[in-house]
């Protein structure tokens, strides 16, 4: 029922009544499939380096910022990529393929923390290379008096996926037997095959009306000359090196209450339910009381933490 439905609102149009475009809620459902294996992997992750693995934290630490930082320098090579070759669905489809079959990869890495280092950095090549050519397929297949509309409905969508794979994560090792790392493994890889396969079928390619432009290098530079700019970059940089990785504080928590291995994707569980209650709340209160103050409280609760 659900391969019917899509394939009826794939190639349906953007009506004037419509919600969003068929396109957006393909896109939607491959996004949300694969967050459901992304995060069962982020949920065991962790525990699986520092307590299977006996990795020692700061090894943790290396390999967790690998896993957080190649995904942000990476999306301007899928930007860039995709803009280069005008297949978007195809740049986005090899991304969505890589990280799949990086899943088996941590696999074969065994326990050498080299090879593990490379299956995550490719597993976030994968989703660097592919974010910005599916928005860009987003912003193509809905009027722009639609944009905010359609990139909430796949946020939605995402946030769901996020929210659920760590649960997927706990029945699995539940089924297998509690410490089975390896069937959430063999589990995520087929979920993400799956959503391949429905980006494959169901998602079409979009052409923009104005071909874009690829940005060079000393433009964006230039960009460093305003003022603002400049101090935007250093306080974003400031805050990111004082941001803590969730996987140290859901291990401190594990280790501290003595928490069985079996129940430690819901810790994650938890992160993605409070963003999905809170998020729509504090952005509304940031437009009461200012963004500034929300932001700031947020990294005030983080030092508490």
């Amino acid at each position: 029922m659900a391969v019917v439905y899509l394939s009826t609102v794939s190639r349906s149009p953007v009506g004037k009544g419509a919600v969003v475009g068929g396109n957006v809620l393909a896109l939607g459902t491959v996004s949300l499939i694969t967050d459901v294996s992304s995060e069962m992997i982020t949920a065991i992750l962790p525990v699986y380096l520092v307590v299977g693995l006996h990795l020692s934290p700061l090894a943790f630490g290396v390999l967790d910022g690998v896993h957080t930082g190649a995904t942000a320098v990476l999306r301007l090579a899928g930007g860039f990529v995709a803009d280069r070759v005008r297949a978007r669905k195809l740049v986005a489809g090899f991304g969505y393929g890589l990280s799949a079959v990086m899943k088996l990869g941590l696999l074969v890495a065994g326990r050498s923390v080299g090879a593990l280092g490379v299956v995550i950095a490719a597993d976030r090549l994968g989703k660097g290379l592919r974010t910005a050519p599916r928005d860009a397929l987003i912003s193509l297949s809905v009027p722009p008096s639609q944009l905010g509309r359609a990139f909430g409905v796949h946020r939605m969508m995402d946030s769901a996926g996020a929210f659920l794979g760590p649960l997927v994560a706990l029945g699995v090792l539940f089924s297998a037997g509690g410490t089975s790392y390896d069937a959430v493994f063999v589990t995520s890889f087929c979920v993400a095959v799956f959503g391949v396969v429905v980006l494959v079928l169901f998602v079409r390619e979009h052409q923009a009306v104005v071909p874009a432009r690829s940005v060079k290098l000393a433009e964006a530079a230039g960009l460093l000359r305003e003022p603002r700019v400049r101090r935007l970059l250093v306080a974003a940089g400031l805050l990111g090196l004082a941001t803590i990785g969730d996987g140290f504080v859901y291990l401190l928590l594990q280790r501290g209450s003595d928490l069985s291995v079996r129940w430690f994707p819901l810790l994650a569980v938890g992160t993605s339910l409070a963003y999905l209650l809170l998020a729509a709340p504090l952005g509304r209160l940031a437009d009461r009381v200012g963004r500034l103050r929300v932001v700031v409280g947020g990294y005030l609760a983080l030092a508490v933490i």
